[in-house]
């Protein structure tokens, strides 16, 4: 069944990808030093951060509908970002799918030992955004200190991005 998700949701989710590819693209530019260095204060190196960020999104996933897409890549053989980034492109189709599916207040029920948990799905989709920015911010927050430079990865970049999603134009008036 196809289901009509709120357009301001679908846009978080393309917002949450545009950035996770953003920040990827610059990264895998960098040594490995890089992005295997410990990060203090964080989730871990960058490539672990982003490991992180893709195997919650599976998580997610998982937890509405029992599955999730497979990667290419074995989790233990450290993929290269270039891998990662091409299984963030299929999650982000899987998200988008589940949000034509999914109503943002279906049931989402999880059980563990003696316990059992409720909530909305909608939990989760907001969990999808909030923890890629999170730890997007680790990751540049690192970065920053080691003086790479960055594009802007919040809305007003992923706005200048995609202009016309958002109908939006600059007007230069008098001098």
């Amino acid at each position: 069944m196809t289901y009509q998700p709120e357009p301001t949701v679908i846009e978080f989710f393309q917002y949450n990808h545009w950035a996770n590819q953003e920040l990827m693209r610059i990264c895998i530019k960098l040594s490995d030093e890089i992005i295997t260095a410990n990060l203090p204060g964080s989730y871990g190196s960058i490539r672990d951060t982003f490991a992180h960020i893709l195997k919650a999104e599976t998580s997610f996933l998982k937890r509405i509908h029992g599955t999730y897409p497979q990667p290419g890549f074995k989790w233990e053989e450290n993929p290269s970002l270039s891998q990662m980034m091409a299984y963030e492109t299929e999650l982000n189709e899987a998200l988008l799918d589940t949000l034509q599916r999914v109503p943002v207040t279906q049931n989402v029920h999880e059980e563990g030992d003696g316990w059992t948990f409720d909530y909305q799905a909608g939990l989760i989709f907001m969990s999808v955004v909030y923890h890629g920015i999170s730890h997007r911010t680790d990751i540049t927050t690192a970065l920053n200190q080691k003086g790479i430079g960055l594009p802007e990865l919040d809305v007003w970049g992923y706005q200048s991005a995609y202009p016309e999603r958002f109908q939006s134009r600059v007007v230069k008036t008098g001098q």
